[in-house]
Protein backbone atom coordinates (compact mmCIF):
# COMPACT_ATOMS: atom_id res chain seq x y z
CA UNK A 1 0.00 0.00 0.00
CA UNK A 2 1.63 3.51 -1.21
CA UNK A 3 2.01 6.07 1.28
CA UNK A 4 1.08 9.65 0.74
CA UNK A 5 3.68 11.67 2.78
CA UNK A 6 3.16 15.81 2.04
CA UNK A 7 4.46 18.74 4.46
CA UNK A 8 1.52 20.78 5.10
CA UNK A 9 2.37 24.57 6.04
CA UNK A 10 0.97 25.55 9.73
CA UNK A 11 -0.27 29.04 9.09
CA UNK A 12 -1.65 29.69 12.68
CA UNK A 13 -1.98 28.12 16.14
CA UNK A 14 -3.56 29.87 18.75
CA UNK A 15 -4.28 29.11 22.60
CA UNK A 16 -6.79 30.20 24.23
CA UNK A 17 -6.79 30.49 27.83
CA UNK A 18 -10.30 31.36 29.32
CA UNK A 19 -10.44 33.96 32.99
CA UNK A 20 -12.72 31.38 34.45
CA UNK A 21 -11.79 27.78 35.35
CA UNK A 22 -13.16 26.55 32.00
CA UNK A 23 -10.56 24.33 29.44
CA UNK A 24 -8.12 25.84 26.99
CA UNK A 25 -9.08 25.91 23.63
CA UNK A 26 -6.42 25.12 20.88
CA UNK A 27 -6.62 25.93 16.90
CA UNK A 28 -4.45 25.31 14.50
CA UNK A 29 -5.08 25.94 10.69
CA UNK A 30 -2.90 24.45 8.12
CA UNK A 31 -2.51 26.35 4.49
CA UNK A 32 -1.19 23.91 1.90
CA UNK A 33 -2.15 22.70 -1.65
CA UNK A 34 -3.12 19.04 -0.80
CA UNK A 35 -4.68 20.12 2.09
CA UNK A 36 -6.41 23.32 3.48
CA UNK A 37 -7.59 22.29 7.19
CA UNK A 38 -8.25 23.67 10.67
CA UNK A 39 -8.60 21.69 14.11
CA UNK A 40 -10.11 23.41 16.95
CA UNK A 41 -10.07 21.31 20.30
CA UNK A 42 -13.59 20.54 22.30
CA UNK A 43 -11.85 19.20 25.30
CA UNK A 44 -8.64 18.93 26.78
CA UNK A 45 -7.62 16.29 29.15
CA UNK A 46 -4.28 16.14 30.79
CA UNK A 47 -2.71 12.66 31.11
CA UNK A 48 -1.68 10.60 34.21
CA UNK A 49 1.82 10.54 32.81
CA UNK A 50 2.18 14.29 33.27
CA UNK A 51 3.56 16.60 30.23
CA UNK A 52 1.00 15.01 28.11
CA UNK A 53 -2.34 16.15 26.91
CA UNK A 54 -4.94 14.50 25.11
CA UNK A 55 -7.29 16.69 22.61
CA UNK A 56 -10.82 16.05 21.41
CA UNK A 57 -11.05 18.27 18.15
CA UNK A 58 -12.62 18.30 15.07
CA UNK A 59 -10.49 18.52 12.18
CA UNK A 60 -12.23 20.59 9.15
CA UNK A 61 -11.88 19.86 5.86
CA UNK A 62 -12.67 21.36 2.79
CA UNK A 63 -16.45 22.45 5.03
CA UNK A 64 -16.89 18.95 6.71
CA UNK A 65 -16.13 18.73 10.56
CA UNK A 66 -14.62 15.17 11.48
CA UNK A 67 -13.96 13.97 15.30
CA UNK A 68 -10.08 13.91 15.86
CA UNK A 69 -8.07 12.98 18.76
CA UNK A 70 -4.43 15.05 19.05
CA UNK A 71 -2.05 13.69 21.57
CA UNK A 72 0.31 16.45 22.87
CA UNK A 73 3.93 15.85 24.55
CA UNK A 74 4.98 19.13 26.22
CA UNK A 75 7.93 19.87 25.48
CA UNK A 76 8.68 23.37 26.81
CA UNK A 77 6.79 25.45 29.53
CA UNK A 78 7.28 28.86 30.89
CA UNK A 79 4.57 31.11 32.46
CA UNK A 80 4.31 32.51 29.20
CA UNK A 81 5.36 30.03 26.70
CA UNK A 82 3.89 26.92 25.91
CA UNK A 83 5.98 24.41 23.10
CA UNK A 84 4.20 21.47 21.93
CA UNK A 85 4.71 18.33 19.92
CA UNK A 86 1.95 15.73 18.85
CA UNK A 87 -0.11 13.41 16.18
CA UNK A 88 -3.71 13.87 15.02
CA UNK A 89 -5.28 10.70 13.67
CA UNK A 90 -8.66 10.48 11.89
CA UNK A 91 -9.71 6.95 10.85
CA UNK A 92 -11.76 6.12 8.25
CA UNK A 93 -14.11 3.56 9.68
CA UNK A 94 -14.89 5.74 12.75
CA UNK A 95 -15.84 9.01 10.55
CA UNK A 96 -16.66 8.12 7.35
CA UNK A 97 -13.44 10.17 6.10
CA UNK A 98 -12.49 9.47 2.77
CA UNK A 99 -9.95 10.26 0.20
CA UNK A 100 -9.44 10.64 -3.24
CA UNK A 101 -10.17 7.30 -4.95
CA UNK A 102 -6.18 8.11 -6.30
CA UNK A 103 -5.53 7.29 -2.66
CA UNK A 104 -6.52 4.65 -1.31
CA UNK A 105 -5.90 5.68 2.32
CA UNK A 106 -7.71 4.38 5.40
CA UNK A 107 -6.60 6.93 7.75
CA UNK A 108 -5.01 10.76 8.00
CA UNK A 109 -1.95 11.18 10.56
CA UNK A 110 -0.76 14.79 11.43
CA UNK A 111 2.62 15.60 12.75
CA UNK A 112 1.51 18.73 14.59
CA UNK A 113 4.20 21.16 16.33
CA UNK A 114 3.70 24.19 17.80
CA UNK A 115 4.62 27.08 20.00
CA UNK A 116 2.58 29.12 21.86
CA UNK A 117 4.05 32.54 23.16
Amino acid sequence: MPTLRRRVRLADASLTVPDDAAEPFFRYEFDGRPLKAALGSERVDVAETGGRLHLTADLHLNGTAFPALLHLRVVDRTDDRLLVVGTARLLRRATGFRLPWRRPATRLRLLVAAEFA
